[in-house]
């Protein structure tokens, strides 16, 4: 028996079964949610739990066979309705058998009944859904649902502009999206709205605002990413049952991103105070474009824009460090990663921030030394759990939650105090790279060495592999530009450096926050299920999960 896929377009509101029938077999059709009235739209993908429908067995004997009926005759020109499993008997009507009968006592799920709103349907125009049938050659008692079509006006149809494959760095695309007036009553303008992620806008509407859209967490604080994004007011006139196709002129692909995105939504005013760098649009009015009527009519789906993956790779790099100090003396090692480029990458890929970083950095203690100041964000194995604390031989180190991208030429470091405590017993130690395959064009660099050595004496055999940003000064560095190098560097008396070539100085955060790198503010986030990677459309990305190189 085919198993049922739950997949709605009709949302439960509220109200009561009817019975037709006080017979049966003891087999009944019943709302999972005691939801009998359904708002139908023209989204026939969508899920939802109000029309979740389930098969019971009411009775005290065994169904040996059955076979359901689904009339919506009442629903004719309003509504489509489906039900998982069931096939067209005449127009109006299913039938079916789907699953198993239930035994008694017991409910067998059947999945979504879908009512979904035709074009041109009149807004709180209603019918019925009546589903009852035959079991064991006895009538089922009948349940009824109430439907009623909602409103929803401009419905997004399709989307244009996609691109197989690969797109270029600094590549010129053309994305579109097509709409159909779902409602009964034409529409006299609307407003949208427009971002674009790791891309450019290249034409500018007159009846557009542009500027700059900054992105904030689920807790209301600000990230280190941002949008380029629009406000257009289309006074166009929308025809009911008609399609319209919209054009936001050629977006260039930045230089430095590995996916890219365009996504437009219907917006209900013509504000839009999140925006910053405000400007008006110098040339024409954007418009809404009639379809022709040899194009593809498209399906109903919420969400709307088009996404690009683009040619290019990111290489992290390990940083780690060499300091000197006098026996007993507590000395400074700044440890942490570089990001090499050509291209900025996500800090993370799940759910929520810092849930599956693209980056795991781990720091093993050099022998001969404790330590004995400990970052923030860095955290040793303590009993079943973990914290951050001295005295640990291992510790991994995370980023800040409003860190969401990591630029090209962005460092990020973490400043352990290193006391020397046993110089005959010093080793190197090392920091160690977990990195996302997507984001390591070099694994053979994500491993540094850290050396401890005392004046006149010296640690055992250098190991790790090669080094990353250049020497700092004690006080925490951040260099604004890949320097790459092999793992031997300078020393500094009670200071630290970094393994690898020199580079340029600035501050940078000893929580371990994002070191800062002159890029442009134009950001790429990742994402799967979740919160961001790239799901086009309301500003909503899809975040990908991926296997770690």
């Amino acid at each position: 028996m085919a198993g049922g896929v739950l997949v709605l377009a009709a949302l439960g509101v509220g109200g009561a079964p009817g019975t037709a029938q006080a017979d049966g077999a003891g087999l009944v059709v019943k709302s999972v949610f005691d939801r009998y009235a359904l708002e139908a739209t023209p989204y026939g993908e969508d899920v939802g739990s109000g029309n979740s429908v389930t098969l019971v067995n009411t009775g005290r004997t065994k169904v040996k066979s059955y076979t359901l009926t689904v009339d919506y005759t009442s629903l004719k020109g309003i509504a489509e309705v489906t039900l998982p499993g069931c096939g067209q008997k005449s127009e109006g009507v299913l039938s079916c058998s789907p699953v198993d009968p239930p035994a008694p006592g017991r409910e067998a799920f059947l999945g979504g009944l879908v009512a979904r709103s035709l074009r041109g349907a009149k807004a709180g125009a209603t019918g019925e859904i009546r589903i009852g049938g035959q079991a064991d050659g006895v009538a089922m008692t009948e349940t009824i649902w109430t439907v009623t079509v909602k409103d929803v006006g401009l419905v997004t149809d399709r989307t244009t502009g996609s691109v197989q494959g690969k797109v270029e760095p600094g590549a010129l695309v053309r994305p579109g999206i097509g709409y159909t007036n779902y409602g009964d009553k034409a529409i006299d303008g609307a407003y949208f709205r427009m971002q674009a992620d790791g891309a450019s806008f290249q034409q500018e509407f007159g009846n557009c605002t542009y500027g700059t859209l900054p992105v904030r967490d689920m807790g209301n604080q600000l990230t280190d990413v941002s949008y380029a994004a629009a406000l257009c007011h289309v006074e166009d006139t929308l025809e009911p049952g008609q399609y319209y196709d919209l054009y936001p002129g050629p977006l260039k692909i930045a230089d430095d991103v590995r996916n890219a995105a365009w996504s437009v939504s219907r917006s209900s005013s013509g504000e839009w105070k999140e925006l910053t760098d405000v400007h008006v649009g110098r040339g024409p009015k954007l418009g809404l474009v009639p379809r022709p009527a040899d194009a593809p009519k498209g399906t109903p789906q919420r969400l709307g824009g088009v996404a690009y993956t683009v040619d290019n790779t990111a290489d992290i790099e390990a940083v780690g460090a060499s300091v000197e100090g006098r026996p007993g003396e507590t000395v400074t090692a700044e440890i942490g990663f570089h990001n090499n480029g050509p291209a900025r990458t996500a800090t993370w890929t799940g759910s929520r921030p810092i849930e599956d970083p693209t980056v795991t950095t781990t720091f093993t203690v050099p022998p001969g030394t404790t330590a004995v100041k400990v970052p923030e964000r860095c955290y040793t194995r303590v009993g079943g759990g973990r914290a951050s604390e001295p005295g640990g031989k291992e510790y991994e180190c995370v980023q800040t939650t409003t860190d969401w991208q990591i630029e090209n030429g962005a460092r990020l470091v973490w400043s352990f105090g290193l006391r020397i405590d046993k110089p005959s017993a010093l080793k190197p130690g090392k920091v160690t790279l977990e990195v996302l395959s997507e984001s390591d064009s070099d694994p053979k660099n994500d491993t540094a060495p850290v050396t401890v050595t005392v004046p006149g004496g010296g640690t055992g055999p250098t190991t790790g592999g090669s080094g990353g940003d250049a020497g700092g000064d004690g006080n925490g560095g951040a260099s604004s530009g890949s320097s790459g190098g092999t793992a031997s560097g300078g020393t500094t008396s009670g200071g630290a450096s970094q393994t690898g070539g020199g580079g340029a100085q600035e501050s940078s955060a000893t929580g371990g926050s994002m070191a800062a790198t002159g890029a442009g503010t134009l950001p790429w986030v990742a994402g799967a299920a979740g919160l961001l990677a790239v799901a086009v459309g309301a500003g909503v990305f899809l975040v990908a999960r991926r296997r770690r190189g």
